[in-house]
């Protein structure tokens, strides 16, 4: 019963993050090379002004399963550019459209590869707990890259918007 009510607490204390788009996602991955990956995401905004470019900050990890990729591990990112293009459709349409610059370290777990520093431009769209994200991987630090389709659950505004009316600010 003590879990459960430090569960609920948990959940209640993280809402307000989710009106920003992702907080949590479960997705499959299709990358260069791969032959199925897996892919937990996490992400808190962190900067988030009205201003005219409707754009904010998030922080977040990332962990991705090798499936033969080009790149997997453990992505720390510690900046994630967001853009939603208007407030109209962010606060009228059930669905979260976001043009992204995400900005990381790549931990790679495998022995043949190198630490790096990773930057990805990438378009997420989500619906209710659905959300599909593609873009791709830059390996600055080793100059290596990967294009990336990526499908899965979450927990964000798409959830929030189903069950009632979030607006961005």
């Amino acid at each position: 019963m003590k879990i459960l009510k430090v569960i609920s607490i948990i959940f209640i204390l993280t809402i307000p993050a989710t009106c920003s788009a992702q907080l949590f996602g479960l997705a499959g991955q299709y990358a260069d090379g791969a032959k199925g990956q897996f892919v937990a995401s996490f992400a808190i905004p962190t900067i988030h002004p009205k201003n005219p470019l409707n754009s904010y900050i998030s922080s977040g990890l990332e962990y991705t399963t090798s499936g033969g990729a080009k790149m997997s591990g453990l992505n720390v990112k510690p900046i994630q550019i967001s853009t939603f293009f208007t407030e109209d459709f962010f606060n009228k349409t059930p669905y979260t459209l976001l043009l992204n610059l995400d900005g990381g370290y790549l931990f790679d777990f495998r022995s043949d590869h190198k630490n790096g520093v990773v930057i990805t431009p990438n378009i997420y769209l989500n619906y209710k707990f659905f959300y599909v994200k593609t873009g791709v991987d830059f390996d600055v630090t080793n100059g290596d890259n990967q294009f990336f389709v990526r499908a899965g659950v979450c927990l964000g505004s798409g959830l929030l918007k189903s069950f009632v009316k979030t607006k961005i600010w």
